[in-house]
């Protein structure tokens, strides 16, 4: 794993050791197969173990897998973010196409491939394909040099999104990859807890929940009852929830991992 992903694990290894007095042992390394990310080993000799994923869209997997590789970021000269306009797209003719229209928004001293001269367009298919196409927006930013890559966003009522975040959590149930996620907590064996922990994108996050500031879930999440501890947060969060012993609870976040 690469840039957010793997720093999603380390948190999630950080808030679970925190709150249940355990240490947090990497152990998806070393080419292991199918194994859990974590296993968690207390003082007194029990062992629990830790399984750490994203929610993200079914659609955005592949694509999102190619950029983890990439750690996110394209090459460029200058500073650029990209985000695309739905939750999928073809991955390596856009990398070409963005990439080429940073390289022209340079050379022409513009802010958005938008603003370059028809009579570069005309020369450009690819660029001009994307731009047609409304694949996504490439703006420039302040920061170091690369195009970043983000999830797409979306335009929502708020009102349109369940009022009981449990709702939300019941359905990344379905997610294609997720019966995989608990296989591998519920198959471990000799261990007296099991912790999921989800990290939701952007894209499966309804606006409502973007901060943490909304009320209790009241109901369970259905379809995770073979895990003893269900954890989610956030990147927009600054605390954690988690489900256990049939209630949600908020945790404040400790001290930040090194």
């Amino acid at each position: 794993m690469t840039g957010f992903a793997d720093r999603a694990e380390q948190i999630a290894a950080h808030l679970v050791a925190h709150e249940t007095g355990a240490e947090a042992i990497p152990y998806d390394i070393d080419g292991r197969q199918s194994a859990v990310d974590y296993h968690l080993e207390w003082p007194d000799g029990r062992r629990g173990v830790l399984e750490v994923t994203l929610v993200t869209e079914a659609t955005s997997i592949a694509w999102q897998g190619m950029a983890a590789k990439e750690d996110w970021r394209w090459p460029s000269a200058r500073s650029w973010e990209f985000r695309p306009a739905s939750t999928n797209f073809l991955y390596k003719q856009t990398r070409r196409a963005v990439i080429r229209a940073a390289q022209l928004c340079d050379e022409w001293l513009v802010d958005a491939p938008e603003e370059l001269p028809m009579s570069v367009l005309a020369e450009e298919s690819e660029v001009a394909g994307f731009l047609a196409d409304d694949v996504g927006t490439l703006r420039r930013t302040p920061f170091s040099a690369g195009v970043t890559l983000y999830p797409s966003t979306r335009t929502e009522f708020v009102d349109s999104a369940p009022d009981d975040f449990s709702a939300i959590v019941t359905s990344w149930h379905d997610q294609p990859h997720m019966a995989s996620h608990i296989r591998k907590v519920r198959n471990a064996a000799d261990v007296s807890e099991r912790h999921l922990f989800l990290v939701p994108l952007d894209e499966v996050l309804p606006a409502r929940f973007f901060t943490d500031d909304f009320e209790l879930p009241v109901r369970p999440p259905h379809g995770f009852e073979e895990v003893d501890s269900l954890w989610v947060w956030s990147n927009y969060w600054h605390r954690s929830l988690v489900f256990r012993d049939q209630s949600w609870r908020w945790l404040e976040f400790p001290g930040t991992p090194v």
